[in-house]
């Protein structure tokens, strides 16, 4: 092991930073570490492999579109461009395919929602006109691109792209414990602090890890470990279908009442996220297929697209009091830190955040003021 990890004392081994959260924010923030000169052999991640986390999606997008608010703002666009080409780098390395770019496609209804859809894009397009491009579609374009529509008006806009997240995370999972870096498959049971740093306990019994540095990558369960802050859960829900029929040969991605695309692998995805929380863990996979299915054919006009091939309903976490990501030292806490809170806009946010708590981390680089997690004041570990 090196200097970094060790046998350590009675209470087990050691680790520099210790990231809890195997996902795609815990494995975003190793993959910055590495690239910035960390050592490998003084990381650990410990990871509880969650099926319900976001990066166990089974079908994801990578765009820019902010919801409701319509209004991204410069952080969001940096954020997503920084995203957009450490994604493009992750994949162009890999042999199996992980992404798929596409232009995205959605209906402009001529109300105030579809106005400040268009004005963001065009404002986007004017502040970075080499990378984002739109256009507004109609006739026999938009008929072109999406039948179903029938040539109703309609914002094409890019870049975008369809992830496979469970792919992209299992290589970047691998390529962290190719380099040297710890992985302990486990969940976190306590965490407690003393003058010597962090004890890790485990609920796999394992001896407790020692860190002197703590990451909270999370997702969803950040609200099991941290306590008085506006934690929520949001939940999800996403279906794979075969490209039979009217899936077959997507043109565009389509951004609707849910997202369809075509995978890298070539099946379709569709994905809907902020379900209301009431009532949603009694649903079953037959009503969230139903669902979905039912979404997919108004977005394609009308056609039937069969059956699901698989069915994913989980939770992604955000801070409630402002829906923005919650990015370096908890307030009041000693070397501990989070990086959680993107909602649906994992892709967004965590592969450019990965870089900025990285830089954080190692060399005490500023953090974006926006994400900046000590505005959450009253946000304390659970003792």
């Amino acid at each position: 092991m090196g200097a970094g990890v060790s046998q350590g004392d009675e209470k087990g081994p050691r680790a520099a930073i210790a990231v809890v959260g195997g996902g795609l924010a815990g494995l975003s923030l190793i993959d910055a570490l590495l690239e910035q000169g960390h050592p490998a052999a003084e990381l650990l991640v410990i990871d509880a492999a969650d099926p319900q986390r976001g990066s166990s999606a089974p079908a994801t997008v990578l765009h820019p579109f902010a919801g409701r608010t319509m209004a991204p703002g410069k952080a969001h666009w940096r954020a997503f461009l920084k995203s957009w080409e450490t994604l493009q780098r992750w994949c162009e390395r890999e042999e199996e395919p992980l992404w798929r770019p596409a232009p995205m496609m959605r209906l402009m209804e001529g109300d105030k929602l579809s106005a400040k859809l268009e004005e963001s894009w065009e404002e986007a397009h004017t502040s970075y006109p080499e990378i984002v491009r739109s256009r507004r579609v109609e006739g026999e374009e938009s008929r072109r691109l999406l039948p179903g529509w029938q040539g109703r008006p309609a914002l094409v806009y890019e870049p975008a792209a369809a992830v496979d997240m469970p792919g992209l995370c299992a290589a970047l999972l691998k390529r962290a414990r190719e380099r040297g870096v710890r992985v302990v498959q486990g969940d976190v049971a306590d965490l407690r602090r003393d003058e010597k740093g962090w004890d890790i306990g485990l609920t796999s019994g394992a001896p407790a890890w020692r860190a002197a540095r703590v990451v909270l990558a999370t997702g969803a369960a950040l609200g099991r470990l941290l306590g008085e802050a506006d934690l929520r859960e949001r939940p999800g829900e996403v279906g794979v279908w075969e490209a039979t029929g009217p899936l077959k040969g997507l043109n565009v991605m389509v951004n609707s009442a849910a997202n369809i695309f075509e995978r890298p692998d070539g099946r379709v995805g569709v994905g809907s996220t902020y379900l209301k929380r009431e009532g949603w863990r009694e649903r079953g996979d037959g009503q969230a297929e139903q669902e979905l299915g039912e979404k997919m054919a108004a977005a394609l006009g009308g056609a039937d697209p069969g059956r699901a091939l698989q069915i994913w309903r989980g939770v992604r976490g955000i801070y409630g009091s402002d829906h923005r990501p919650l990015v370096g030292p908890v307030a009041g806490e000693c070397e501990l830190y989070v990086m959680a809170g993107f909602g649906s806009k994992g892709l967004t946010w965590a592969p450019a955040m990965g870089q900025v708590l990285a830089a954080h981390l190692l060399d005490g680089a500023p953090l974006w003021e926006v994400v900046d997690a000590r505005r959450a004041r009253q946000m304390r570990l659970r003792r």
